[in-house]
């Protein structure tokens, strides 16, 4: 007998799960909205398993055309999670997201990638003009819904090259980072450029972040780069050393 109640209490909670995810998203929404850490959705159809936003919003950053999957599978770690494709700034990227038992809502596995002057707009660092594009596979995010974001994964920027507050090509730079307690720790190389560049990274939850590195010419730079660097930078043994701070706005 106890072994057909379980039975029975195991189907009946199976068919209350498949329930709420074939329910219409759009219904379900004002459930799930509080729970979402500033995450917004705008018109959304289709149901929790398989369904469609076409807008989603954080802060600054703006998602388009978005469809998510469920993925079934992570329900037997306690979480529900979804696969999700998109569209930020009209470049296409994927992502998992969902919410744990014990993690709460989390983002994983993002990959996709965005023009240097969209981040630097997002980030509301209007003094420094950038070209080129970002690419960005990241592990990882933790913090979501308190400040600034923690992220673990790679970032490349290619062609790497700055429009101002004067022109520079660095050729190809890459960011490599990893959480640390909440904070964004990497390590920051360029090379193929006027600069070799080689710095440790650090951003804080509250936007706060620092660049402490070294740089090295290669051959002739322009004079200009030479009176930036010794407004900012600490030159010796044919090396500039330098300290950067400042804030992200978010």
């Amino acid at each position: 007998m106890t072994s057909w109640w379980r039975l029975a209490a195991a189907g009946v909670a199976a068919y209350l799960v498949f329930l709420v995810l074939s329910a219409p998203a759009a219904k379900l929404l004002p459930y799930v909205q509080p729970h979402l850490a500033g995450i917004k959705l705008y018109g959304v159809s289709g149901s929790l398993w398989s369904g469609q936003a076409v807008r989603v919003s954080a802060g600054a950053v703006q998602l388009d055309s978005v469809n998510w999957r469920l993925r079934p599978l992570a329900l037997f770690t306690g979480a529900l999670e979804f696969a999700v494709d998109a569209k930020l700034a009209a470049q296409p990227l994927t992502a998992h997201a969902g919410v744990g038992v014990v993690s709460g809502v989390y983002v994983s596995d993002v990959v996709g990638r965005v023009a240097a002057a969209d981040l630097l707009y997002w980030s509301g660092m209007s003094r420094v003009r950038l070209d080129g594009q970002l690419e960005f596979a990241i592990d990882d995010v933790e913090g979501l819904g308190s400040g600034l974001p923690a992220v673990a994964g790679t970032l490349s920027w290619t062609p790497a090259r700055v429009l101002a507050p004067l022109e520079l090509d660095l050729g190809k730079a890459e960011l490599q980072t990893r959480i640390d307690a909440g904070v964004t720790r990497g390590q920051l190389r360029a090379d193929g450029g006027v600069l070799t560049v080689s710095g440790d990274v650090t951003v804080n939850p509250d936007g706060n972040y620092q660049l402490v590195g070294e740089l090295q010419k290669k051959g002739g730079v322009p004079q200009a780069v030479d009176k930036f660097l010794a407004t900012f930078a600490e030159f010796n043994n044919g090396k500039y050393r330098l300290e950067w701070s400042d804030q992200i706005r978010f």
